[in-house]
């Protein structure tokens, strides 16, 4: 990278045991969506930008990058996306992270990235609209997606997560959230509800209240991607609000190093 680039990088590698990760994450580059992702060429990056929430970088780390974006989920989560266009080798996505975000679990800065690869590797073929879906007051809990879809979805989001999050006080949710600087938490007088703004047109709302947890996705949006980008939101940002409510609490249930 050129002195003037103003952001501080780096690479899924340079997270703890993250070769191996970002090994797995070039792969899908370079060969499983390595057609899909070579369409982006014929979309405009606006457009992109706009149905993922991302910020248009405007300085360039490469001659041959053809555009940046910038995606920031919360407090301290930063990804970049450069888009490479190179006559010799054809078209390349490359994937970093500001280096505030290595407190992260290595795991989940690599889903994240698999995520938005994926999602653009949709939009380089079509099979998502570039335009963002009118949100609603409608709402598909992952009960009823699991019903849909099948293999324990829900299950697997919840999976080792759910007594804690019962466990956690609306001044506890609430602190969290501020601390991850995204979301917005609502207390409630037996309990709280939080709401994230995942993509623009993708909002995640987890409730808890008189000892029972649910989580729903608002319907339209979640009728445009698939179940395996719902559940794999929604164990992310549960996994993001269990990191920062332990900080709150220590007293909470360690479910990890990272928890």
């Amino acid at each position: 990278m050129t002195t003037t680039f103003p952001y501080d990088l780096v690479t899924l590698g340079q997270f703890p045991s993250g070769w191996g990760w970002e090994g797995q994450l070039r792969a899908s580059i370079r060969k499983k969506y390595r057609q899909d992702l070579a369409g982006l060429a014929n979309l405009a990056p606006l457009g992109l930008a706009a149905c993922l929430g991302a910020d248009l970088v405007a300085e360039r780390p490469y001659d041959t990058i053809r555009w940046g974006l910038r995606l920031r989920p919360f407090r301290p989560l930063e990804l970049f996306f450069f888009y490479n266009d190179d006559p010799e080798f054809g078209t390349d996505l490359r994937v970093f992270y500001s280096r505030s975000s290595l407190v992260l679990p290595t795991e989940d800065a690599y889903v994240f990235a698999w995520d938005y690869v994926a999602l653009l590797a949709r939009y380089g073929r079509g099979s998502l609209p570039l335009h963002l879906e009118t949100v609603g007051a409608d709402w598909l809990t992952l009960a009823a997606l699991e019903a849909q879809h099948g293999g324990g979805l829900q299950r697997f989001t919840l999976q080792g997560r759910q007594e804690v999050l019962l466990r956690l006080s609306p001044e506890v949710a609430a602190a969290a959230i501020w601390r991850l600087d995204a979301g917005l938490c609502q207390v409630r007088s037996h309990g709280w509800s939080v709401c994230w703004q995942v993509l623009p047109d993708l909002v995640l709302r987890v409730n808890c209240e008189n000892g029972r947890l649910d989580l729903a996705y608002e319907a339209n949006g979640a009728a445009k991607y698939g179940p395996e980008f719902l559940i794999s939101f929604a164990w992310l940002y549960l996994n993001a609000l269990l990191r920062q409510a332990r900080q709150v609490d220590p007293e909470l249930p360690q479910l990890s190093s990272y928890f």
